[in-house]
């Protein structure tokens, strides 16, 4: 019986002091009339600037926070609304906006939230890069493109028509851009807008041109490209990932595993979620996405618990369990959490530590736990401690 409470008492402790460790504080929480309903769905977006977080909303309006006195510095009524963040450029940004006819892409000033120019442009369809002033990326102009836009100019300089390719990120190269095409085809083009021939005995037609491609899901970061074959023995044909690069490895985010890709696509590390998120804690719409990669440590949201892992040594150094706002879109930010929770609409800041209060108790608490360990007590020692207690009680009188 008394290993038994041991026991019990142990495992109690230590899931109260994991809730505790992994505890946030609510710094602030907006009040914006963003409507929430079952029968729609719900859209909305994050930009992370330096003094301010950008939020394009459900009710197709902009907000501009301020992050350090938490008060709305502007407003704007875009009449668009979409889960794709506007687009930072120096002091400006780029966003979609609906003027009753046509979509159109608007530069806004970042300071006040005033429209600086109209773009030639619809929509913008992945991550932007720029090159001093001028922009590449896939968007809606006529057709799905590949461009080039002069921003000071405020023209496009070059565009390749790649069909359905327009939804999917380019790789962005010193020397070229691979970009996506229609059937699964890859091409390579400069800076200038030139094709480039590749090793390859596919081809595809951009425009009327023959172009030489190759065929893939998608590339790697060291350019091999990932056949359906290679997904199906790596348990991840048919399924949704988010991809992420960086100059060592390729990450893949699957509803069941992360899996790190190295030189020549061997596989690094393909981490079972299941270990970490229960799977009746599985959410059907639950945001799953890559937020930074730093070193050998990568912070993921995967069923609402925001992960951070140590892929080298194979470690999980932190899960934030954020169930209670069930994010739509979340942004790292040091020490802070901004996102945008589906259960209400609105914009929270959360803290990414506990709050001194809880630290201290986190600290007394582990250092209880250094001293007990969950340990029986040792008879003898026991008998031998009460034996001197009597005896000192004795020499007292």
């Amino acid at each position: 019986m008394v290993l038994k409470k041991k026991i019990d008492l142990c495992i109690s402790f230590l899931i109260c002091f994991g809730q505790m460790f992994y505890a946030q504080n609510v710094i602030y929480k907006s009040s914006f009339p963003v409507e929430v309903s079952a029968e729609s769905i719900f859209k909305g977006s994050l930009l992370n600037c330096e003094n301010k977080i950008i939020y394009s909303t459900n009710n197709f309006s902009m907000y501009a926070v301020d992050k350090e006195n938490l008060t709305v510095a502007w407003t704007g009524d875009i009449s668009w609304r979409s889960d794709n963040s506007p687009s930072l450029y120096k002091n400006t940004f780029l966003q979609s906006s609906y003027d009753g006819y046509f979509t159109r892409v608007l530069q806004y000033d970042l300071a006040s939230g005033n429209v600086l120019k109209t773009l030639d442009l619809h929509t913008l369809h992945s991550i932007p890069y720029f090159i001093g002033s001028m922009m590449y990326v896939t968007a809606l102009a006529d057709g799905g493109k590949l461009l080039a836009y002069d921003l000071e100019k405020n023209k496009i300089i070059w565009s390749k028509n790649i069909g359905d390719g327009v939804d999917f990120q380019p790789i962005y190269l010193k020397d070229k851009i691979i970009a996506k095409t229609h059937d699964d085809y890859w091409i390579d083009v400069d800076y200038n807008g030139k094709f480039l021939s590749q090793k390859s005995n596919d081809y595809t037609y951009i425009d009327d041109e023959k172009v030489s491609a190759r065929k893939g899901e998608f590339f790697t970061h060291d350019q091999k490209e990932v056949r359906k074959e290679f997904l199906k023995k790596n348990k991840l044909a048919n399924k949704d990932f988010k991809i992420k690069l960086t100059n060592n490895n390729t990450f893949l985010l699957s509803e069941r595993f992360l899996t790190v890709i190295g030189g020549n696509l061997k596989i690094k590390l393909q981490l079972d979620l299941e270990t970490i998120v229960p799977a009746e804690e599985y959410e059907n719409d639950a945001l799953s996405t890559i937020l930074s990669i730093q070193d050998d440590k990568i912070w993921f949201l995967h069923q609402n618990h925001l992960i951070h892992y140590d892929f080298r040594k194979e470690s999980l150094l932190r899960n934030v369990y954020l169930n209670n706002w069930r994010p739509h879109h979340i942004v790292l930010d040091q020490r802070t959490i901004w996102l945008i929770s589906k259960n209400d609409g609105q914009l929270y800041k959360l803290d990414f530590e506990p709050n001194e209060k809880l630290d201290r108790e986190i600290n007394k608490q582990k250092a209880i736990q250094e001293r007990l360990r969950c340990d029986l007590p040792n008879p003898e020692k026991a008998k031998a401690m009460k034996a001197a207690a009597e005896k000192f009680r004795q020499n007292q009188k």
